[in-house]
């Protein structure tokens, strides 16, 4: 068997501002990553009824939207109203 060292973990002091800011900043990444499902919802649906990929465009179109706004208000909600 090979011989180990005992190594002692040390705690490391951390600031609790540092711990906010960083769950600020997760709130605001999440809220642009949603900003941004919206918009590839969206996109998804124009190159869908572009290259005729489905036979019933408007369905495809209202899902989309519909789906988009959901993801939208979603991500503007985190934005808006992160944790102080």
């Amino acid at each position: 068997m090979k011989n180990r060292r005992k190594t002692r973990i040390v705690p490391v002091p951390v600031i609790q501002e540092q711990i906010r800011k960083e769950e600020v900043s997760i709130f605001k990444e999440l809220g642009r990553y949603l900003l941004d499902v919206s918009k590839l919802v969206i996109g998804g649906a124009v190159i869908t009824t572009v290259l005729q990929l489905n036979s019933d465009k408007y369905v495809v179109i209202a899902a989309a939207i519909s789906l988009a706004i959901i993801f939208f208000m979603l991500g503007f909600g985190v934005l808006i109203f992160k944790k102080k």
